[in-house]
């Protein structure tokens, strides 16, 4: 308590509210224990677009489910088993270095081209404003 107690401004919520979308986290059955893999790391919700544009993307999601996925799977499974790569096409859209599908246990990154997708990366937030 002593911690939070002396640094209440860190532990205060920002001013830039939204949402982090997981899908597929799911408790003990075929594989096993899965974390949600954040497929968008960070979603405004301010005004009824931002609603409207997180309804799309249920139902997008909703969709891709329904047509790929195999009898008694679930959402997980699904991903896992088709890989995140073709989800993310499937339910259009781009990765991003923010989505994780685990957390990470290794300290050690690999950075061999890090220097050109980060570019890539600021290219296509750039685009994005």
């Amino acid at each position: 308590m002593h911690c939070i107690n002396v640094m209440t401004g860190a532990l205060a919520h920002g001013t830039d509210t939204g949402a982090t979308i997981l899908v597929g986290g799911k408790r003990t059955l075929k594989i096993g224990d899965l974390m949600g893999t954040v497929v968008v790391p960070f979603m405004q919700l301010k005004t009824d677009e931002d609603y409207k544009g997180l309804v799309k993307l249920a139902q997008k999601i909703i969709d891709f489910f329904a047509e790929n996925a195999l009898e008694h799977e679930r959402t997980g499974e699904m991903i896992e088993r088709i890989g995140l790569v073709n989800f993310l096409e499937g339910i259009e859209l781009e990765v991003d270095p923010n989505m994780v599908s685990t957390p990470r246990t290794n300290p050690y990154v690999r950075t061999d081209d890090w220097d050109e997708e980060a570019a890539k990366y600021m290219a296509r937030k750039q685009a994005a404003a």
